[in-house]
């Protein structure tokens, strides 16, 4: 049964002490600072620390409707971007399928002999019997069952996992089942595709006894190494929340079908988001959301509650 689901921005700042949030801002060109919204010159210190409070509470909040469901497993959908996959192989949907993988502690913004390795239990048997329905629903998701990263060898599982997944599961003590999903490399799955797999991951799950969570690692709007880096697209990022506050699925499912610059780069996480939307079929409770240019995204914290509230048809 699926009954939860959860979605939070993973960007390498939300997890680095306020100290390290200009060397984040440090990476943006400097004619892109140049023509930035006067908001980012206003993130003091302060500001920066209050955004790393809200930063905390949302992913109290999201822990703590993981701890009330106690799902078997988590679900975690999210893009590998270079990490496990590299030019020889870039799959637009993959399944792990093994019993664990590993990644590394902090983020990409600390020196690589300063980060340690952490391992990640993983459900195999519930993957591999997503891989068998997903395939039987018309979905030919590859198959990972040895973890082997080909991308960022040294690293390990992208950061989709290695960043948030410690904070939600501080104990690592419930097993995941990662879906890598293809959100940088043109070409890219359709916003409908994304959130049709997610209906037939809820369709499986349906038939599974046990409890099971879904997780979307990433977005939302950014281009963090593009040529609109540090800008947030604040409207799109609030139309795209007030749809899944309305369980607005045919909405959804026509984002990505014009070419625009904000919708390239780091923008295509929101795929993931749309994935799970499409999976819990409901309307989700957004907990923040959060323009803070220097962590150059916009960051958003959702969850869709495991009993619907009563305004929600």
């Amino acid at each position: 049964m699926l009954g939860l689901g959860l979605a939070s921005s993973h960007a390498p700042a939300m997890f680095e002490p306020k100290e390290r949030w200009p060397l984040v801002y440090s990476r943006i060109p400097e004619y892109t600072k140049e023509s930035q919204p006067h908001t980012a010159k206003l993130e003091t210190p302060a500001v920066i620390q209050g955004y790393i409070d809200r930063i905390n509470t949302a992913f109290d909040v999201l822990r703590q409707q993981l701890e009330a469901y106690q799902p078997e497993a988590l679900i975690v959908v999210g893009d590998d971007q270079g990490y496990m996959f590299d030019a020889s192989n870039t799959p637009t949907f993959a399944i792990y399928t093994g019993e664990e993988l590993w990644g590394l502690d902090g983020t990409s913004y600390r020196p690589l002999d300063e980060r340690h390795k952490v391992t990640f239990p993983c459900h195999a048997e519930l993957a591999r019997s997503l891989h068998k329905g997903l395939i039987k629903k018309g979905f030919d998701l590859a198959s990972c069952a040895v973890f082997k990263p080909l991308g960022r060898a040294a690293h390990g599982v992208s950061h989709m996992v290695a960043y948030p997944v410690p904070t939600l599961i501080p104990k690592l003590d419930i097993p995941i089942v990662p879906i890598f999903m293809n959100e940088y490399f043109p070409p890219l799955p359709t916003a409908e595709r994304c959130y049709n797999l997610g209906r037939a991951l809820a369709q499986i799950l349906a038939e599974y006894p046990r409890r099971v969570a879904i997780y979307a690692s990433g977005g939302l709007s950014h281009d963090p190494s593009g040529p609109r880096a540090g800008w947030i697209d604040e409207p799109l990022d609030r139309w795209f929340l007030e749809r899944l506050e309305r369980n607005d699925g045919q909405a959804l499912q026509h984002l990505f079908t014009f070419d625009s610059d904000t919708l390239r780069g780091g923008t295509g996480e929101i795929r993931a988001w749309i994935t799970v939307a499409g999976a819990m079929q409901r309307r989700a409770t957004v907990v923040d959301y959060i323009r803070a240019h220097h962590s150059k995204v916009g960051l958003a914290f959702a969850y869709w509650p495991e009993v619907e509230d009563k305004w929600t048809l």
